[in-house]
């Protein structure tokens, strides 16, 4: 058996793990990373005009990180969008913008190419004794180099825009910028092979620029097109529809094939309105797919339906609350099944009596209690 503790040993246990672990007496300071940035109010962004060089850009004019720069992103304006920093060693990495403004900050530093000040000066640097500084004659065999004037130090603009934060090699030429003038031969190793981070994001900045003629930009079109035709075609279909249904006419014909004479009255009206209207003609029947012409039975009682449920919300609404009455009767079909049409009678809006066939409902037998239920159904 176990003996039970007396209160000095469990007093002396206490205490030895409150010295192990000693409970802070106030919360560490967040980092950085861990404070919630708020963004600024809109007054003060068009009453301020430096906000913008002290709030929303990630580097001051000395070139150092603000340290109210957002992490993830907030969405910039348009003003913010227009004075985009160009100077590549002052402007923020691209995964500190909010990821629905990346693709239009691409657009903007494309359109304006990358910075290289041809006609600066550069400065000179004491490498190994020697005097060493950026030949501007590296813009024109590296078109994509840049040069901060502000770092003195030179950047690759397609890494810049489209290189993935994950991939390997790089990375001198798009965080810290690279300054070692008296090793050209580096700007070659970072071109590196053929499947380097370099050139995939070459190859996406040209995908980029030629959306229009990408796959995906082809299914778009393709895809929109599609519809647009699926709605001309449907809307032949409903006009055909709603005409017959005014008119208390069949549908079908005893042969609907191309061959036929009388291939019923929705085909045949289907035809007449798609020779009236050349936007109808190019999509419907022979210029429609096979399994997409909107023509078989199945389709047609469902756009039936639909105007029966419109119907029915046009009598609701024409009603407005009031009072009603019930008019119901029962016949035999031709296939001596009982049918039992169910009438609505009203006063409307405009003070007029108004007789509203609501449907037709099948019917077991003609008791009261069959009649109650398939009323309260419909």
């Amino acid at each position: 058996m176990k003996r039970k503790r007396t209160p000095n040993e469990m007093q002396n246990i206490t205490s030895f793990f409150a010295k192990k672990n000693p409970t802070p007496t106030s919360l560490p300071h967040p980092t950085q990373n861990e404070q919630t940035i708020s963004p600024p109010q809109e007054s003060e962004q068009l009453s301020s005009p430096s906000h913008y060089s002290t709030q929303n850009s990630p580097q001051n004019e000395q070139g150092q990180c603000s340290p109210n720069a957002p992490i993830f992103g907030e969405r910039l304006s348009e003003h913010e969008f227009a004075n985009l920093l160009q100077d590549p060693g002052k402007r923020r990495k691209m995964s500190q913008f909010h990821k629905d403004d990346r693709d239009l900050v691409r657009r903007i530093y494309i359109q304006r190419k990358p910075c290289q000040p041809k006609d600066f000066t550069f400065p000179q640097t004491s490498i190994f004794g020697k005097n060493r500084r950026f030949c501007a004659k590296w813009f024109d065999t590296w078109t994509w180099l840049e040069y901060s004037v502000e770092k003195d130090a030179a950047y690759c603009f397609p890494c810049y825009l489209f290189k993935d934060e994950n991939a390997f090699g790089g990375d001198a030429f798009v965080s810290d910028g690279f300054k070692s003038w008296n090793r050209s031969d580096l700007i070659r190793k970072h071109v590196g092979k053929h499947l380097s981070a370099h050139n995939n994001a070459v190859l996406a900045m040209d995908l980029f620029k030629k959306q229009n003629s990408s796959i995906t930009q082809a299914l778009t079109k393709q895809t929109a097109e599609s519809t647009n035709a699926y709605r001309k075609r449907l809307e032949a279909s409903i006009e055909s529809i709603q005409w017959l249904l005014l008119q208390g006419l069949p549908f079908r014909g005893h042969d609907e094939k191309e061959s036929s004479l009388r291939r019923g009255n929705f085909l045949s009206l289907l035809s007449l309105i798609s020779k009236g209207n050349p936007e109808y003609s190019k999509v419907v029947l022979k210029n429609a797919p096979s399994n997409c012409q909107l023509t078989s039975p199945k389709v047609q009682k469902d756009i039936i339906n639909a105007c029966a449920k419109e119907t029915t919300k046009a009598m609701l609404e024409d009603i407005d609350g009031g009072l009603f009455s019930i008019l119901a009767d029962e016949s035999a079909d031709v296939s001596d099944k009982e049918q039992l049409a169910l009438c609505l009678r009203y006063v409307n809006r405009k003070g007029e009596v108004c007789e509203r066939l609501l449907g037709i409902v099948h019917v077991v037998n003609t008791a009261s209690l069959t009649l109650k239920t398939a009323i309260e159904s419909l």
